[in-house]
């Protein structure tokens, strides 16, 4: 789309688990239908298992309605998924991974839905009908440097991408053309280490990054979830609705790591900001640096990717 919402100006942040019935000023059987329509679609997805059809489901909820609508059913799945309901956390995870459920929405929606969240408080909300930001890409030299297939012709590191030998494909982790990453990720030898380590490499192409939050498999894993999100090479609309998504700890170790885009950092801090169930809590004034450096070290175990893994070509 040419046109998209105003980028947002004062880097807004989640908003707390308010009543959204209040927010928006819904009363009675209206918020209540809402919340029933939610928890429908909250108990329909939990029973569909692929992939694509979570996504379908999700999208198709959504997508065909006005901006009204729209915004009152994102408020009552983020209150619900702030109040620990794992349904409509699932929820959240499908739209963070569909970002482009909301950039094919009409422009007149996406304004709307904007302005009305907006204002009724409802940040968290508000930030989902953001336009995309210009990407800041790798240059050519910078993406591709250290690709051990580049000087390879493209139809021969896709075969080799289909193949059987361990060694191949563990270079070609390291391809920057989203097409071979497409089809080394539906490789059934790859494990999900693999699939953390190309969501997580840089620099990268942000279309490879994308090929791999949309993957009907790897996608569905927290890993990779998360190692998207710390690469600041995900384009902006993904990162910022995968944060609501992660875990308190690892959302410290992004803003420690200092990989967030200033938008988005904001956006961090104001989750961070908050309690569980969506209250301030204070902020500790020493230490800092301390957990940081043990968040790091234990987001590091567990992925199992040294940080010259992630930098190197």
């Amino acid at each position: 789309m040419a046109d998209a919402p105003p980028t947002d100006p004062a880097g807004l942040g989640p908003d707390p688990a308010t009543d959204p019935a209040l927010a928006l000023g819904l009363r009675g059987a209206h918020a209540e239908a809402i919340e029933e329509s939610v928890a429908q679609l909250e108990r329909r997805l939990a029973s569909v298992r692929e992939r694509p059809m979570r996504r379908a489901v999700v999208v198709g909820a959504f997508a065909p309605l006005d901006a009204e609508p729209m915004v009152a059913g994102l408020a009552f799945v983020v209150a619900r998924a702030a109040a620990g309901r794992g349904e409509a956390r699932a929820v959240l995870e499908e739209l963070a991974l569909e970002p482009t459920m909301f950039e094919e929405l009409p422009y007149a929606v996406r304004e709307a839905g904007y302005t009305r969240a907006r204002a009724a408080g409802l940040d968290t909300v508000a930030v989902m009908f953001l336009g995309r930001r210009p990407e800041t890409n790798p240059t050519v030299d910078e993406a591709f440097s250290g690709n051990d297939h580049l000087e390879a012709p493209l139809g021969l590191r896709r075969a080799a991408a289909r193949g059987t030998d361990r060694d191949q494909l563990d270079r070609l982790l390291h391809d920057r053309d989203h097409r071979v990453i497409g089809l080394l990720l539906d490789n059934p030898r790859l494990v999900e280490r693999d699939a953390v380590a190309i969501a997580a490499r840089r620099p990268t192409r942000p279309e490879v990054l994308e090929v791999v939050a949309r993957h009907r498999k790897w996608s569905s894993r927290y890993a990779v979830r998360k190692a998207l999100a710390c690469n600041p090479y995900t384009p902006a609309p993904i990162a910022r609705r995968l944060l609501p998504v992660l875990m308190r700890q690892d959302i410290a170790f992004i803003v420690a790591n200092g990989v967030l885009p200033e938008e988005l950092r904001g956006e961090a801090l104001a989750l961070l900001a908050r309690g569980p169930g969506g209250a301030a809590v204070a902020r500790p004034e020493t230490g800092a640096a301390d957990e940081a450096a043990a968040l790091a070290a234990a987001f590091a175990a567990e992925v199992g990717i040294e940080d010259a893994d992630l930098a190197d070509g």
